[in-house]
């Protein structure tokens, strides 16, 4: 199959979409939760969230979302109410505690969970345990450590095999962080960040990727603990906030951690109403229990990856930092990721699986240079190419370029192959 740049993902015959169209066809994997209704400075009984409150917003997450995820279990005696009311709404828990370098605060959450467990409250249903440690200018390693060891090390002296992990960010999870740890738990919000939504999730996956793989060399499973958008409000600095943004980038998300086989959990379940303007508005629900218009109205397609044989080189169409490269057969499952591409025959794009990026041509000439690049609908400059064809020349050490098509040119024909066949 030659590829002219005009019509390469319509040749290709693939169908995706991320359009919303009917209903939310999805679920989250997780999603975090707060029991508050108000500020720190007021009484539980104005702050907090009731018993039938918080099963009530259990109920309706589970309908979208397979685990919940918590930050303390002693703010609004939370856990307490939290672990059966998620039980008897099908959600697994992933149980988190919030402290600082003051010691103190630990042993508050390890009396409360002594309490649960001695209980029956704390069981198999729960899936993950959290330790996040607010540190009010630098980060200790070696407290972070100790933390985690002691709750593990409790857990177990209680029979429980409950995974425990540091929820932080992902500057502070140095390898002597992922060895402590059993699972890699990483807080990352490309909004606070102030990225362009149609390249928050390349961003995302770029600035995570070394972590991923140090993680994956330890055999530790990989998650994002906290992540999300909001769709309401200003503020300088972060991500442009809309109901269609945040739509867009949940989709994106999910899209890349079903491909990269990791879970996240969203930020937050409910908007609130006690939070600055754009703060407020980052949940799943509305603060009045509805599931968000944006959200109820999504609909994710499967994206179905494949792989691009140059039929003159025998090559692999590869991605790495952006750039592009023809790569043989390999084992690294790195290089794999890099070889795999996602085709929309709706929008046209050929996104990579590696970078959450497109291919890209913005030079519509022989020699013109192909790369990847923020995937935006209908901002295609390689679509305006016509006559010039995707070219790997074998005298450059196969440089991938555009090139006029030439008939009968192997350089310029390729075989769309499912991964597996590679």
């Amino acid at each position: 199959m030659r590829f002219s740049f005009a019509a390469l993902a319509a040749s290709v015959g693939l169908t995706l979409s991320n359009g919303a169209v009917e209903a939310l066809n999805v679920k989250f994997p997780g999603v975090n939760y707060i029991p508050r209704k108000g500020q720190d400075w007021e009484p539980d009984s104005a702050k907090c969230k009731s018993t039938a409150e918080m099963q009530k917003d259990l109920n309706a997450l589970s309908a979208v979302a397979d685990k919940v995820r918590i930050y303390s279990l002693i703010d609004c005696n939370q856990a307490e109410t939290i672990l059966p009311a998620a039980k008897k709404a099908g959600l697994k828990v992933d149980l988190g505690i919030w402290t600082t370098f003051n010691h103190s605060t630990l042993e508050k959450e390890k009396t409360k969970l002594a309490s649960l467990i001695d209980a029956g409250l704390y069981d198999d249903n729960v899936i993950g345990f959290d330790v996040a440690i607010y540190m009010y200018e630098k980060f200790e390693v070696d407290t972070a450590i100790s933390y985690v060891k002691e709750i593990r090390d409790y857990l177990r002296s209680r029979g429980k095999n409950t995974p425990v992990t540091l929820a932080d960010t992902y500057d502070v999870y140095t390898e002597k962080v992922v060895d402590a740890v059993d699972y890699v738990a990483v807080n990352y919000q490309s909004f606070m960040y102030g990225d362009d939504v149609n390249e928050s999730v390349a961003n995302t996956l770029k600035d995570l990727k070394d972590l991923r793989v140090l993680a994956a060399s330890k055999g530790k499973k990989f998650v994002i603990s906290e992540t999300g958008w909001s769709s309401g409000g200003f503020h300088q600095g972060v991500g442009v906030a809309t109901p269609a943004t945040q739509a867009k980038y949940f989709s994106d998300l999910y899209q890349v951690s079903r491909s990269h086989n990791f879970d996240f959990y969203w930020y937050f379940a409910f908007d609130t109403t006690f939070r600055t303007e754009i703060e407020n508005d980052f949940g799943v629900f509305y603060n009045n229990g509805t599931l968000k218009r944006n959200l109820q109205h999504l609909t994710i397609h499967t994206r179905d990856p494949r792989a691009l044989r140059n039929v003159g080189s025998k090559l692999l169409l590869s991605e790495k930092d952006t750039n592009l490269t023809m790569t043989g057969k390999s084992s690294d499952w790195v290089v794999q990721e890099q070889q795999v591409w996602f085709f929309d025959a709706a929008t046209k794009q050929i996104r990579s699986k590696s970078s959450d990026r497109c291919l890209d041509a913005y030079e519509g000439w022989n020699s013109g240079k192909v790369h990847v690049y923020r995937c935006m609908d209908n901002e295609l400059n390689h679509a305006k190419h016509q006559g010039f064809c995707l070219d790997s020349d074998p005298a450059q050490n196969n440089k991938v370029q555009l090139y006029g098509c030439s008939p009968n040119n192997p350089n310029q024909e390729w075989s769309v192959i499912k991964p597996a066949n590679i």
